[in-house]
């Protein structure tokens, strides 16, 4: 039996190409930071492909958000030392 929905890869690969003209409307310096957001959401594409979600912009969406809060405790772990 076949899959019936694409993995979270595919998802945000598609959402990464749906939005390329804004990537190329952005400014230069910016640009990178757009990318990284999509590296960040496919750092935890395995967890965001068990949630086998028919909207992938929210899965996209948390899997972000949780990319940058462990950067954000990972800054504070640091200011700590």
């Amino acid at each position: 039996m076949g899959r019936t929905r694409p993995t979270a890869r595919d998802s945000f690969d598609r959402i990464e190409a749906e939005y390329q003209p804004f990537r190329r409307s952005l400014r230069r310096r910016h640009q990178p930071a757009f990318d990284r957001l999509f590296e960040r959401a496919r750092a935890h594409a395995d967890a965001a492909g068990q949630q086998n979600t028919a909207d992938p912009w929210r899965t996209f969406v948390l899997s972000v958000l949780l990319a940058q809060e462990l950067e954000l405790q990972r800054l504070a772990d640091d200011d700590h030392d």
